[in-house]
């Protein structure tokens, strides 16, 4: 009863906000003049790192768009430094005052058009921000529930794809064909962060395997016991007995980061700044890590890497393919998850290295 109330109550809204929008008759011409497009992603850090290469493309496919995006401050990091990116504009959906900032500033850039990164299910925030950007052209993808409220239409991806290409096919809006691109998400940084994170390396040994452990999860249902971690340490420690193991996590899981390294021995890496893992993730040679951002970082970068997930996750937010193996458990929660399937997954991933 609650469940469907809550879908008619979301129904409402969006014909509500449809019908306030304006929309002109004509299709957009992208190439016949310049563009200022707004890109809406205003949750988590893994949707932000996944939809990088998305922007990337929609923001190179003419010479005359320029890109901005509207970001929360949870996944901001994951934009910065993005060389196709004129502009990111932070919205706190929890803040109240924040919505009417955040509408003005919207308002005086006179964007072009909008594009609703909300490529599953609708989102009755973002309308609030397609309407607070008075942008004349609203892209989306179709048969999401909103349909009145895009006037730049395109196709899903079909089926059940990772999330990359389900965000992919935006760019055929654009008139890019989304299936000819590989859609790897990106993520940016300067020389300096990347030798900043291979001198903590070096300062734990000159020689060896870089392997990065990351305990930290969002959710607890996604935590993953300590002395397991350590058991995993362990055991690619008889694989590759020069490894250099660094442990990370969240600043408020340093109990946990300094509790695996004393069981395993391993070197505790402090990272007050999402920066300063994304340059560990992109230095090391392996990455071990619960489904968090640090699995998307470390598809952008490319170390080989074995991710826990819960049933169902891996078909859309796994790793993207080729860079190694996601472990799909099937309970509802990390917490059941045995030693053994994790081991295996880890020596078929390594045996790719030699």
């Amino acid at each position: 009863m609650l469940k469907s109330l809550e879908r008619q109550w979301k129904r409402l809204w969006i014909r509500l906000l449809t019908s306030l929008m304006r929309s002109p008759r004509a299709r957009p011409d992208w190439g016949a003049r310049p563009h200022k497009l707004l890109f809406l992603r205003h949750d988590r850090l893994g949707d932000m790192i996944l939809s990088t290469h998305a922007m990337r493309v929609i923001a190179e496919s003419h010479p005359g768009l320029t890109l901005d995006v509207l970001a929360s401050p949870a996944n901001a990091t994951g934009i910065a430094g993005a060389p196709f990116v004129r502009k990111v504009i932070v919205f706190d959906k929890r803040d109240v005052g924040s919505y009417l900032r955040s509408a003005a500033a919207l308002r005086a850039e006179d964007y072009d058009a909008v594009i609703d990164c909300m490529v599953t299910a609708p989102s009755v925030t973002t309308l609030l921000l397609m309407l607070a950007s008075n942008a004349p052209y609203r892209v989306g993808i179709s048969g999401r529930g909103n349909d009145a409220a895009i006037n730049v239409a395109v196709p899903p991806a079909g089926g059940e794809q990772h999330m990359t290409i389900e965000l992919g096919a935006l760019a055929a809006a654009f008139g890019v064909d989304p299936t000819t691109i590989d859609w790897r998400p990106e993520l940016y940084l300067t020389p300096a962060q990347r030798e900043t994170a291979a001198a903590r390396w070096r300062g734990v040994s000159p020689h060896g395997q870089r392997v990065l452990v990351n305990v930290s999860a969002g959710t607890a249902i996604r935590q993953w016991q300590v002395e397991k971690y350590a058991a995993v340490i362990a055991h690619i420690r008889r694989r590759w007995p020069q490894a250099i193991v660094l442990i990370t996590g969240a600043p408020n899981d340093q109990d946990r980061v300094n509790e695996v390294a004393r069981l395993s021995g391993a070197t505790p890496a402090s990272t007050p700044k999402l920066a300063d893992v994304f340059a560990l993730v992109a230095t090391a040679d392996f990455v071990f890590t619960p489904d968090t951002s640090i699995a998307h970082a470390a598809s952008a970068f490319g170390p080989l890497t074995v991710v826990m997930h819960r049933r169902s996750e891996p078909a859309r937010w796994g790793l993207y393919p080729g860079v190694g193996e996601d472990i799909e458990h099937e309970d509802a929660t990390l917490l059941t998850l045995e030693v053994p399937p994790v081991l295996a997954a880890i020596d078929r991933v390594l045996a790719r290295r030699g």
